[in-house]
């Protein structure tokens, strides 16, 4: 549940900190001071769109700090864990910082993060339910949304679009292999043209880096060898006294000559016979090397030949030598794709059919699960128009089959109102008094809210239009919501307001010709004279007060 929320800079408020308790609190002020702006810091925190337009004037940024207990909630928990954001004691911190340029940086327990993740969990944190909600129940898929989240079979749904889905997938490759079959023929024949060309050359892996090295030696196989010959000579000829050998050699014999009388010449010693040892080792190195050199003339012929083959090749496919075994590959592979093409058709037909299938199995338990609870809340919500002053009111939900279907399953919902004994049921949206409209809204709001898994729901003025008794039965459904839930109303209605568990006032003050937004917890005495301005306006009468008091003293008793 929501514990506090602290805001700095944000429009009229310099600095405020809310805590917020469990059960139904109102928030209940004139208007004007600010009542929207809570909503706004804490959509903010939720991961709504920034606005630079909402830091206060003459401040360089506005930060807003939502905190939650979310002991309760696994689900969130593993989410935390999942992006490694929990924390050790199950609190949430959501902070969203945005400043006057309109930048905006976003926090979950203190690490930085994108603003869609603040979104993504402050929906498995709470739900908010603006004045305006009838406009979107107009809307078919959000009536659907509703019976769905009543019905609460997440899994169903789940299950449903993750084959929908995978039919779409495996259609859409089914598409793709008969697009290609157009040219099937034409296909074919350049593969099978290029693959001739190809094993007529028949790359070999490693070769041209090979033949590129043989073709050097073969063309200067005379100066390798005559190089090479000049090495050995220098470094251990037969017949030259002056090779590094002979050399090395002569050293070494005078100096263990002396070896004796100068042991400082042992370090000495064990280099020279070490440069002895790797010189004779490179004389025969050298050695082998003009030995394996032959001037071959045919030979480099042929290499020249080879390379001259595989240079044009790769020049008509605009390859690089080295390339030309993995484009022989890739040709070979192609070519077997294409002909296995009618196989895979047939594969994905029965693929397809299989995944339409089990699609079918589970729209069909979806839309079963539908038709039990849209007999559950017609009825409840019915019960809930006829306590808010529509005594003949009915609501039924009309499901029809939606041919072929989506990822929702075969179902169209559309919800449909009678409020006069005699008149038919019509769609929602033929409702024509607005006041109807806002009460039966109301109504299909509380009975989803009542088993919705979010631990806190915000009613923003979702009260306006209605009064007297019908404005006392919303006020006591809301308490009893908060026996369950976290709930939250800001409302214009005493009716309303007196219900509350805990009763937050909202004003504004003008100070050094700054305005200045507040919120306080009210005490009994403070809830009296709040009441008493909201049913008495300017002029609070001594009989308001009795009224107001009386009002609270009945609503906390319910």
């Amino acid at each position: 549940m929501l514990q506090e929320l602290t805001i700095q800079n944000l429009a009229l408020i310099e600095h405020l900190t809310l805590n917020f308790n469990r059960g139904f609190s109102t928030l209940t002020g004139e208007t004007g001071a600010g009542k929207s702006i809570l909503l706004d810091a804490l959509g903010l925190a939720l991961g709504e769109r920034a606005d630079s337009a909402l830091v206060r004037h003459h401040t360089e940024r506005a930060d807003v700090t939502a905190l939650f207990d979310v002991s309760q909630l696994p689900f969130v928990q593993a989410w935390l864990t999942e992006q490694a954001l929990d924390d050790a004691d199950h609190q949430c911190y959501l902070r969203r910082i945005v400043t006057s340029e309109g930048r905006s940086k976003a926090f979950i327990n203190g690490r930085p993060i994108p603003a869609s993740s603040l979104k993504t969990l402050g929906s498995f944190l709470i739900d908010i339910h603006g004045q305006h909600e009838h406009q979107s129940l107009l809307q078919t898929q959000k009536q659907l949304t509703l019976l769905d989240a009543y019905a609460q079979h997440p899994e169903a749904l789940a299950a449903t679009r993750a084959h929908y889905k995978q039919w779409q997938a495996l259609k859409q490759q089914l598409d793709t292999l008969l697009t290609e079959q157009a040219d099937y023929q034409s296909k074919l024949e350049l593969l099978q043209f290029q693959l001739n060309e190809f094993d007529e050359v028949a790359p070999q892996k490693d070769e041209f880096m090979a033949l590129s090295e043989e073709q050097g030696q073969l063309s200067h196989a005379s100066e390798i060898i005559s190089a090479c010959q000049r090495a050995y000579d220098a470094l251990e000829g037969e017949n030259s006294d002056n090779s590094a050998s002979e050399q090395l050699n002569a050293a070494i014999a005078a100096l263990e000559s002396i070896a004796a009388f100068t042991p400082t010449l042992a370090n000495t010693l064990v280099a020279l016979n070490s440069a002895l040892i790797e010189t004779q080792e490179a004389a025969g190195e050298i050695q082998h090397q003009f030995q394996s050199v032959d001037i071959d003339p045919q030979q480099l012929q042929r290499v020249e030949e080879r390379l001259a083959q595989l240079f044009a090749l790769a020049k008509k496919y605009h390859l690089n030598p080295e390339e030309l075994v993995e484009k022989h590959h890739s040709i070979q592979h192609a070519l077997q794709t294409l002909t296995q093409s009618d196989s895979s058709i047939e594969t994905l037909k029965n693929n397809i059919d299989q995944a339409w299938s089990h699609y079918q199995t589970h729209a069909t338990q979806l839309s079963q699960s539908r038709q039990k609870a849209a007999l559950k809340l017609a009825k409840i919500v019915t019960q809930g128009m006829q306590q808010l002053g529509m005594p003949n009111g009915l609501f039924e939900l009309d499901l029809s089959v939606l041919n072929p279907g989506n990822a929702t399953g075969f179902d169209k919902v559309e919800f449909k109102v009678t409020a006069n004994i005699g008149q038919p049921l019509q769609p929602l949206a033929k409702v024509a008094s607005g006041g109807e409209l806002s009460r039966i809204s109301l109504a299909i709001q509380v009975a989803t809210a009542e088993v919705a898994s979010l631990p806190t729901l915000i009613f923003d003025e979702v009260d306006v239009g209605i009064g007297g008794g019908v404005a006392e039965v919303v006020g006591h459904k809301m308490r009893q919501l908060g026996a369950h839930k976290q709930i939250l109303s800001i409302t214009h209605l005493a009716q309303v307001a007196s219900h509350g568990h805990t009763h937050l006032h909202i004003s504004k003050t003008t100070q050094n010709q700054q305005t200045f937004t507040q919120v306080v917890e009210l005490d009994s005495l403070g809830r009296t004279q709040e009441l008493a301005r909201m049913m008495g306006g300017l002029t609070i009468t001594e009989q308001t007060l009795n009224h107001a008091q009386e009002m609270l003293v009945s609503a906390q008793q319910k």
